[in-house]
């Protein structure tokens, strides 16, 4: 159970991280959007991790 939850959290983690390295390359929406968007994800994958969110 723990070693999928750290797995979910990894994965989600990883696509926070990305849309955060990407936001001045796309053009969908502003930079600022794209930024703030990938730190809400990687905040959620945080809670996941830290187990205060259940998968």
């Amino acid at each position: 159970m723990v070693m999928r939850q750290n797995m979910i959290s990894l994965v989600i983690g990883s696509i926070g991280a990305a849309l955060s390295l990407v936001a001045y390359s796309q053009t969908l929406i502003s930079p600022t959007q794209c930024i703030t968007f990938g730190l809400l994800v990687l905040m959620f994958a945080l809670l996941i991790r830290e187990g205060l969110i259940s998968f």
